[in-house]
């Protein structure tokens, strides 16, 4: 009896070290395996491509801008022209001061001018011309008769004048960007260079040649369409120092050109 009670007190204790005896055969029991991937998985995962840097646009040099102009100007086919002598010490003009020019012309040959002048004994007065092809007719008042006026006798040459100017801008030199402008409510790139006076020929027939004139131009910046043109410096032989002329332009705008009725002198 005394066995049996001692054995039965060791009980507690057998059933100890049997839970231990568990709880370390499961703590040593192997881990799970991790899967690794097989070469050929590896080499089947998508490459991470790295995102190119965009490239950034080159900005329009002078000769781009310019040449982008020349070209508009030779695909207009009406124009609104204006000119005055900023400083009214050019050479006279038919004996008078010139003080501005306004002209509508439509591609190739017609042309409708409004000249202001200051006229010794006179004082001021508008010269109109009216010229369609070979024909032209010219007025000293507006009331005065019209009177035939010959083809080389124009004081400007505006036939076909949208290449003239495409030709003026395309021989330009040194020219380089100034900077941004408003004109007329228009945003404009400046753009500043040299040309001569041989180079007005085709539009201003009588200019002498041999003098170096800066040209400013101001281009629309939205599409290149040539706004304004400052012309500083001589175009004449008697031209006085420093004269400077201003053009405007605005091109592909409504003209009505006819010519005069002669007999009734309107």
């Amino acid at each position: 009896m005394s066995r049996l009670r001692a054995s039965r007190r060791s009980w507690p204790v057998i059933a100890l070290a049997m839970a231990a005896l568990v709880v370390g055969v499961a703590c040593t029991s192997d881990p799970e395996p991790v899967e690794t991937p097989t070469p050929t998985q590896a080499a089947s995962a998508p490459a991470t491509t790295p995102t190119p840097t965009p490239t950034p646009t080159p900005e329009p040099t002078a000769d781009d801008l310019l040449a982008s102009a020349a070209g508009v100007l030779a695909s207009m086919s009406t124009a609104k022209l204006e000119m005055i002598d900023e400083h009214e010490n050019g050479a006279k003009f038919f004996g008078t001061t010139f003080k501005s020019m306004e002209a509508d012309i439509e591609t190739p040959d017609s042309v409708r001018m409004l000249v202001s002048v200051v006229a010794p004994g006179l004082g001021f007065a508008r010269i109109e011309i009216l010229a369609v092809g070979d024909e032209a007719y010219m007025k000293f008042s507006e009331d005065a008769p019209w009177t035939p006026l010959p083809a080389d006798e124009m004081p400007f040459n505006f036939r076909s004048v949208g290449m003239t100017l495409r030709d003026i801008l395309n021989g330009v030199a040194a020219g380089s960007i100034v900077g941004r402008e408003e004109v007329d409510g228009v945003d404009t790139i400046r753009i500043d260079g040299d040309v001569t006076s041989d180079d007005m020929l085709v539009l201003i027939p009588d200019a002498d040649p041999g003098h170096p004139i800066i040209l400013s131009v101001w281009l629309d910046e939205a599409d290149h369409t040539l706004r304004q043109m400052r012309l500083d410096g001589k175009l004449f032989d008697d031209d006085g120092a420093g004269t400077s002329r201003l053009l405007s332009i605005s091109v592909n705008v409504p003209v009505d050109i006819q010519l005069p009725d002669v007999a009734s002198g309107q």
